[in-house]
């Protein structure tokens, strides 16, 4: 996905970050130049 908007200096955190629509968010934000912590319970 290519984004128009730049958020170069942003921080981020994305909570359910290891699927869905917090990684969909996550790969979002990283590609538009956020930083960005991510949090996700195990697997387990």
């Amino acid at each position: 996905m290519k984004t128009s908007v730049l958020l170069e200096g942003v921080r981020a955190v994305v909570t359910g970050a290891t699927s869905g629509l917090g990684a969909a968010m996550t790969d979002a934000l990283l590609q538009a130049g956020a930083r960005v912590a991510m949090a996700a319970r195990p697997s387990s």
